[in-house]
């Protein structure tokens, strides 16, 4: 680095430099002296720094070399200086040894402050009632609702144990400051977490204890959190059940899928998707003439788009087969309420090829049902928003029946704006394939060796999935690594098989705001 920019950074935090020195000297003249030689100093030594990003890291380095040396100066003069005839000596300490003293101070008292929020809530409360408060050993047995001798052995261990602590070097671990990504996936009747889950501390306690059993206190290190924030966040986790404890120690109770499984499967698993994806394509392909012979609204759409929308049908009856032929087991109870699986991710969803689905929802009346599938290949012309779920499936319903539009609905602008659905003299109508229930039915039996063929590979999918998570998660969960596996990877299989289309040229993406997997079913027609 030139000099020119260094001072240009320096000048930036003149205050906070003259700040260091008088917070050093306590005296105005003295800091401002200080404060010029340590200027001086990182001119002179910014040639040294290449990395502009790291200058004040370096700088201050310099400036507290240039500190020692101030103070190492300053004590040689008043040596230096003779003594007036008949004074008698009197020991100063020098400027050094009262800054050495009073780091030193410092140092001990915030060692003090962590070891104390490392001990448990009971040894920690006593402490701070005796002494903190001046509360008698008697006033705290009351409180506490133990007797006078268990507070005093109570203080005796804590004395001990701030003692052992304070001369251990303790190694904050890394989630303390790379607190790491955690994303709740939840499959059941209601999702009764709340934001439990959604929070990063939580997140960050089932990260930390997936991979093995943690004390509170290796937990408070590990993520730089004091105990009496940190007991709350435990309990609330233990309750919900997605934290176990045995004895002292906790382990995650859920299973995590993570980045590197995922990685090392997607890597495993790269090559089983293209002959299955072409051999579903011709296969679907030759149907079309047949297809456009059916009566309903969409069978004039282009090659492309009607291959989107029959391939995503037969996608989504194969994840029914494949859950017909290899099902999920029994949903479990969950301690907050309600049953299902609630599992997680190490990351931002980012290994989701599959990005949300309302697989058909039918209306309160039995009249009319829709289903889109958000695929992460087509976000470019399509990502159905599942906010405002149920304004939008009225509309969505309305549409397929081309009933009159609900002015009253909020979500028709977006509706209409992505192309979903049309709004034309106050009536709605749908931008995707409608068929009346006898229709649908005789195009699903035309889809049907398809439809075998995606259950099939999700079927093998799932399974080799099964294998591979179950020996990386923790003991307690090894039993739901089946239906996870079937929830997680039957639908991305649907979309690896899309995606593998798209790379071949089987399938071309559309323009934007073109519902490519969407499709209604009027009922009773």
């Amino acid at each position: 680095m030139n000099e020119t920019t260094a001072a240009k950074l320096i000048a930036e935090k003149l205050p906070a430099i003259y700040g260091y020195a008088y917070a050093r000297l306590y005296d105005k003249d003295q800091a401002e002296d200080l404060a010029a030689e340590i200027v001086c100093a990182m001119l002179t030594s910014a040639k040294n720094c290449r990395d502009e990003k790291a200058f004040w890291g370096f700088a201050w380095k310099i400036a507290e070399n240039t500190f020692r040396k101030f103070i190492r100066r300053e004590e040689l003069r008043r040596y230096a200086a003779e003594p007036e005839e008949g004074t008698v000596g009197v020991y100063e300490p020098s400027a050094e040894t009262v800054y050495l003293e009073r780091e030193e101070e410092t140092e001990n008292l915030y060692l003090l402050r962590r070891e104390l929020s490392l001990l448990g809530r009971l040894y920690r409360e006593i402490c701070v009632a005796h002494y903190v408060e001046n509360k008698t050993c008697s006033l705290i047995a009351k409180e506490q609702n133990i007797s006078v001798e268990m507070v005093k052995y109570h203080l005796s261990r804590a004395r001990k144990l701030l003692k052992e602590g304070i001369a251990m070097t303790r190694k904050l671990g890394e989630k303390s400051y790379n607190p790491g990504v955690f994303r709740m996936d939840f499959w059941g009747d209601r999702n009764c977490f709340g934001d439990l889950l959604c929070r990063r501390l939580p997140g960050s306690i089932l990260l930390a204890a997936y991979e093995a059993d943690m004390t509170a206190e290796e937990l408070s290190v590990e993520l730089g959190v004091a105990m009496p924030y940190l007991e709350e966040e435990l309990e609330r986790l233990e309750a919900a059940g997605v934290l176990s404890r045995a004895g002292k120690k906790y382990r995650t109770a859920m299973v995590i899928i993570t980045d590197a499984y995922e990685t090392e499967f997607v890597r495993q698993t790269a090559e089983l998707y293209h002959s299955v994806a072409e051999s579903v394509f011709a296969d679907t392909l030759a149907l079309l003439p047949r297809v456009r012979e059916l009566d309903f609204a969409g069978r004039d759409y282009d090659d492309n788009r009607l291959m989107w929308g029959l391939l995503n049908i037969a996608m989504v009856n194969g994840y029914k087969l494949a859950r017909e032929i290899s099902p999920l087991g029994e949903p479990g109870k969950l301690a907050p309420g309600g049953e299902g699986w609630v599992f997680g991710y190490d990351n931002d969803f980012k290994h989701h090829h599959f990005h949300g689905v309302c697989m058909k929802t039918p209306n309160p009346d039995g009249t009319a049902w829709f289903s889109a599938e958000n695929y992460r290949a087509i976000e470019s012309c399509q990502c159905y928003d599942h906010k405002n779920f149920i304004k939008k499936a009225q509309a969505m319903w309305r549409a397929v029946l081309g009933e009159s539009a609900d002015k009253n609905n909020e979500t028709l602008p977006w509706l209409i704006e992505h192309g979903f659905i049309t709004c034309r003299d106050g009536r709605l109508g749908a931008n995707f394939p409608v068929f009346r229930e006898r229709v649908f039915a005789e195009l699903c039996t035309f889809l049907r060796p398809v439809t075998k063929q995606v259950a099939a590979c999700m079927i093998d999918i799932s399974d080799r999935a099964e294998a591979m998570l179950t020996p990386q998660v923790p003991d307690a969960v090894r039993d739901q690594c089946g239906d996870i596996a079937k929830i997680h990877h039957r639908l991305d299989t649907a979309a690896f098989l899309m995606e593998d289309l798209l790379a071949s040229g089987r399938l071309k993406l559309a323009a934007p705001n073109t519902p490519l997997c969407v499709w209604g079913v009027i009922c009773g027609a």
